[in-house]
């Protein structure tokens, strides 16, 4: 097996070098986990840098992210709170986790949690 680095990333960090800057560190075994959830075009933009990089040496990503949101159970006061604090921050609670297909045998994504398996 490969070394495996984990490098964990502030979600404010990718808004400033951009999504497709994360590839670089994809391409070395590392797995990224960002404090956020991406958004759904944040997360097209990097599938879509990611299909223009796969070559023989970099077979492409795998990625997982969840909600940590708790809004179905939280009062309406709590929910506005939450999403006052999304907006303001500019980004969605939760968790998102990006690594190397070559290294990513399955992901088990659930609800609460998400679970890689590893080749």
């Amino acid at each position: 097996m490969k070394d495996i680095s984990i490098k964990l990333m502030p979600y404010e960090r990718i808004k400033s070098i951009g999504i497709k800057n994360i590839l670089s560190d994809l391409k070395k075994n590392t797995i990224v986990v960002v404090d956020a959830k991406l958004s759904p075009k944040e997360e097209a933009d990097l599938i879509q840098e990611t299909m223009e990089e796969v070559s023989d040496s970099f077979s492409g990503i795998e990625i997982g992210s969840f909600d940590v949101s708790d809004e179905e159970d939280a009062g309406f006061f709590s929910q506005m709170r939450g999403r006052l604090a999304e907006f303001l921050l500019g980004k969605k609670r939760g968790l998102t986790v990006i690594g190397p297909a070559e290294m990513i045998k399955k992901i088990k994504k659930d609800p609460q949690e998400l679970m890689f398996y590893l080749k």
